[in-house]
């Protein structure tokens, strides 16, 4: 209804403003021709008839003559005849409404004003015509149109709760701005970002060699040590972190050539990759419960690393996290880790783990390469993937045990283990890889079962066993066993 009401009023101004561009084009204020010098030279003489002509266009009685005055008033009443259908049609349909339940006397409806509790419902239908130039003696109305849409915004909007939500993001940014506010500041021995409610120390530029980091700077809790904060120190020997740390960044500690002994808090959840890259001299460190992740270098050519205790969460060993920790002393891998990634313990030649994780899932491309002295591996059944030279060069394992699960042994993945006596591949196995067992001069046995389709170039080169029973579809290369093995098929 209201879409119809502005559309006839808006009509009507057209109407208005077509007419009184006809009656300035007939007077001459548009769409005059530019004058030519003819008509400059006889401005004079026409002066007198261009007054003339002026007075007979002005009436008496207005400003306009008669047929555009009749046209205008025609458009008034159109106007006002559309004002009073809009507001009888609008009369009907709150008549039809029922009653708003009665609130007691002096009760706030929801825009703010006071409701009696003996009112009736409004049937004023106030059918005034408002004429043309002219205000109402009441602004906030036009006859009985809701006269809300004049003080309350929201009544335009195709949505209201869209201004209000945006007034309440506006507020809540402000508010997270206001806590994200911080002030860089030094003292003797740190350079430290204070926040709202806590500090992260940037860097140390103390001269210590035993150091106990405090817990609270300007009176804030240190949470957070942050990248390359204590990187490449020359003078620490020990460093004892806070328990109110709770993330350590990226090379935190990374190249400090004299650090041998670290303390680390138990409320510690988060390390960064390169931690302790290149700390030759650090030779013990207890990860705490809450950390899930041991980053990229973390221990990275630690090689005088000797004790290494794991929390119970950590998930993941990233890649080269203990990359050539030579000296290392392993025995068990924490129970809830489900990732080793390449090279995470590469050249761990001290290592022998006993006990390994039942949910394992994952072990990246030379994750336990060169480590000798491990002579027993389980891979569970969880176990999904494992990449190309896994355990190469593991030439201390006695002992091999492949559960059902994984699907493909990868290229070189116990190339050059020596010590592998025998091994039985599960029914899950698809495809033996390039050299994957290649030099493995102890394997006297080999089980391969139906499911086994593709055998890899020189997979079993130089291994022992003289006989074995391969499925007759199998795909594999001349050299895949030794020329004097003999070959049987299901």
């Amino acid at each position: 209804m209201e879409k119809l009401f502005w559309g006839m009023v808006g009509g009507c101004t057209v109407a208005f403003a077509i007419l009184l561009g006809m009656y300035l084009n007939k007077t001459g204020v548009i769409g005059a021709e530019p004058e030519t010098s003819t008509e400059i030279v006889s401005e004079i003489e026409s002066e007198t008839e261009t007054i003339t002509g002026t007075e007979e266009m002005t009436l008496a009685d207005g400003e306009f003559p008669a047929d555009i005055q009749s046209l205008i008033e025609d458009s008034q009443r159109n106007y006002s005849q559309a004002m009073q259908v809009f507001e009888e049609e609008s009369a009907q349909a709150a008549s039809r409404e029922p009653a708003a339940p009665s609130r007691p006397q002096g009760t706030a409806d929801g825009s703010g004003n006071t409701a009696n509790s003996d009112a009736k419902p409004n049937t004023n239908t106030n059918t005034s015509t408002p004429s043309a130039g002219t205000s109402s003696s009441n602004p906030k109305t036009n006859g009985s149109v809701d006269g809300n849409r004049n003080e309350n915004h929201e009544y335009f909007l195709e949505n209201p709760s869209e201004e209000v939500t945006e007034t309440e993001e506006s507020s809540e940014e402000e508010s997270s701005t206001e806590e994200s506010k911080t002030e860089e500041k030094k003292n003797s021995e740190y350079e430290y970002t204070l926040y709202k409610d806590h500090v992260a120390i940037k860097k140390y530029v103390g001269t210590a060699s035993s150091l106990d980091i405090p817990s609270t700077i300007d009176g804030k809790p240190v949470t957070e040590i942050m990248a390359s904060a204590f990187a490449s120190s020359k003078t620490l020997v020990r460093v004892s972190v806070p328990d109110s740390v709770e993330k350590i960044g990226s090379n935190a500690f990374k190249s400090s050539e004299l650090l041998v002994d670290v303390s680390l808090p138990d409320e510690l959840t988060e390390m960064g990759e390169g931690i302790f890259d290149s700390c030759s001299k650090l030779t013990r460190v207890t990860i705490p419960d809450g950390v899930t992740k041991i980053g990229k270098k973390a221990f990275n050519e630690c090689e005088s690393l000797r004790t290494v205790k794991f929390g119970n969460d950590i998930e993941t060993i990233e890649e080269q996290a203990f990359n050539n920790c030579a000296k290392m002393e392993l025995s068990k891998l924490p129970s809830s880790l489900t990732r080793i990634e390449k090279e995470a313990f590469n050249g761990c030649a001290t290592i022998d783990i006993e006990k390994w994780p039942s949910g394992l899932e994952v072990i990246g491309e030379s994750a336990f390469a060169e480590c000798a002295a491990i002579s027993e591996v389980k891979l569970p059944g969880t176990m999904r993937t494992m990449m190309d030279s896994a355990f190469l060069n593991c030439v201390g394992i006695k002992s091999l045990s492949i559960k059902t699960g994984i699907e493909a042994i990868p290229e070189s993945a116990f190339s050059g283990c020596t010590g592998i006596p025998e091994v039985t591949f599960p029914k899950s196995v698809i495809s033996i890889g390039d050299s994957a067992f290649n030099g493995c001069t102890a394997l006297a046995s080999v089980t391969i079962p139906k499911n086994t389709l593709s055998i890899g170039t020189s997979a079993f080169e130089g291994c022992t066993f003289t006989e074995v029973t391969v499925n007759a579809k199998s795909s594999y290369k001349d050299d895949s066993f030794e020329s004097t093995v003999k070959i049987n098929n299901y």
